[in-house]
């Protein structure tokens, strides 16, 4: 992704002045919009036999967890997470949370095989398998941190999913950290121990080209509806659905090893294909 000059900072970082229309706001986005959408066309043409290994892999981790007593989107979540922790979905076996230099732009997912990668990548990949679940899932582009994010980028990204006709975030990148809607364009953790708040940037969307600006703003009602709702405890998140789903996991030990061995031989295609 091409890197956003500072001169085009106080447009695109300002929610107020793109999404009510501010030409000079949208014309810098939709430039950067362009500049990614002919990057990712070259690395789908470059990496395809890559990508096709790829979407057979994400059907055999989907496989994989239709296999558990999984009743939710908290749930699938959690155990994708510990999937991906444990590194049963990594070439190596071993998974780090780290900015990777090698990724295919438009399949940021890719990088979860090969190991290492951040929260675009985790997100990615998450939604990758979620589509495959035909589960809701959609991306949360935002400022994380315990200020206000006027006039910031986004420096994070999370998942939305659903459950219990409520909205969370989901961050598999950070210990599985739920967040729920207090404002249309703010979320903040259910947990007491976790004071970031996660703030909504989506003009990032609009530059990989996911989102319109007419979509946003139908998003921005239905999240205001979101905030008027009471959201799931922390007890009842931590102490049940998160150490359910993880015993859950951990007790089928045998039968992840076993995915691990079906699924080496694709992983390292995968992996070696990207260092060729």
């Amino acid at each position: 992704m091409s890197p956003i000059r500072d001169d085009m900072m106080k447009s695109i970082f300002n929610e107020q002045r793109y999404l009510n229309g501010d030409i000079e706001a949208l014309e810098e986005i939709y430039e950067l919009q362009k500049i990614h959408l002919e990057e990712e066309l070259v690395d789908k043409e470059k990496y395809r036999e890559t990508i096709i290994d790829y979407d057979l892999f994400l059907n055999e981790v989907v496989d994989e967890l239709l296999k558990y007593d999984l009743n939710n989107s908290l749930e699938y979540s959690i155990a994708l997470s510990y999937l991906l922790d444990c590194g049963y979905l990594s070439n190596d076996r071993t998974f780090k949370h780290k900015v990777s230099n090698q990724e295919i732009i438009g399949k940021l997912g890719i990088n979860v095989v090969l190991g290492e990668g951040c929260c675009r990548n985790i997100s990615d990949f998450h939604r990758d398998v979620f589509n495959k679940l035909q589960l809701s899932i959609q991306p949360f582009y935002c400022f994380q941190g315990i200020g206000k994010g006027t006039n910031r980028g986004a420096n994070h990204i999370v998942n939305l999913v659903d459950y219990k006709d409520n909205k969370y975030a989901i961050d598999l990148h950070n210990y599985c950290f739920l967040y729920h809607f207090t404002k249309p364009f703010v979320m903040e953790s259910i947990s007491i121990f976790n004071r970031d708040k996660l703030l909504y940037k989506p003009y990032y969307g609009i530059i990989l080209g996911e989102i319109d600006l007419d979509t946003i703003k139908e998003n921005i009602k239905k999240f205001e509806e979101y905030s008027k709702m009471n959201p799931i405890s922390s007890i009842e998140y931590h102490d049940d659905i998160k150490y359910r789903t993880k015993e859950l996991m951990r007790s089928n030990k045998n039968n992840l090893e076993k995915f691990d061995c079906k699924t080496k031989a694709l992983k390292r295609k995968i992996a070696s294909s990207m260092n060729e």
